[in-house]
């Protein structure tokens, strides 16, 4: 039995033909309904973290003043350069979600797009992206719903079966945000492994404000 790859591994392979394999997983429905959540405005600095390959960054550079995308698989930035080009107001940089390398209170909004079922410790991670907003930032996480698809972990490298949204909750109100809702997002998550399995799973949408 071969081992199951890490997150890192799992993504380098990938990166290449990450675009094509996320279109098949969830499309463009997600990430505006976000963006349309979080109340942006043209003055915002904002930050994706799990940046990938510019997915999120793509529908938040033209709405932002700034974007900072962090991600810790070199290959997969590498490919959002070049997704990336035409904005000049994106910045990108290698980093854990877990450890980000900017101070307390940068952003005015944090956008988390299906990184939390990847992240080693959950509400740490939550707990450092209420570190890097300010006092009236918002917190937007999109994710799996809990599931049993055991699968997922040694074909995708998931981590996590997805979460129960009162944990969620309860990690955003740990990280004192406030406003917390936790709702169905737009759209579903159909993912399919290499080894042809499928199956469509639901995500949620996560809403929190630094007091």
């Amino acid at each position: 039995m071969s081992a199951v790859p890490t997150s890192r591994e799992y993504f380098a392979g990938v990166a290449g033909r990450w675009d094509e394999i996320r279109s098949g997983y969830f499309d463009e429905a997600i990430r505006d309904g976000a963006i349309a959540a979080a109340g942006l405005t043209a003055g915002d600095i904002a930050a994706d973290v799990g940046t990938g390959t510019g997915f999120m960054i793509q529908g938040l550079a033209p709405l932002a003043a700034k974007v900072h995308g962090f991600d810790q698989s070199p290959e997969m930035l590498a490919v959002a350069r070049k997704n990336l080009a035409a904005f000049a107001n994106v910045e990108l940089q290698e980093a854990p979600g877990d450890k980000l390398p900017v101070p307390d209170g940068s952003f005015d909004a944090v956008f988390a797009n299906m990184y939390l079922h990847h992240a080693p410790d959950p509400p740490r991670a939550i707990a450092e992206l209420a570190r890097v907003l300010r006092p009236g930032g918002r917190l937007v996480i999109m994710d799996l719903d809990a599931h049993d698809r055991e699968w997922l972990r040694a074909e995708m490298a998931d981590r996590w079966l997805g979460f129960r949204r009162g944990r969620i909750r309860a990690w955003y109100a740990a990280a004192r945000l406030t406003r917390i809702d936790v709702r169905c997002a737009d759209g579903q998550c159909c993912a399919a492994s290499p080894q042809g399995r499928e199956t469509r799973l639901s995500i949620f949408l996560a809403l929190g404000t630094k007091g």
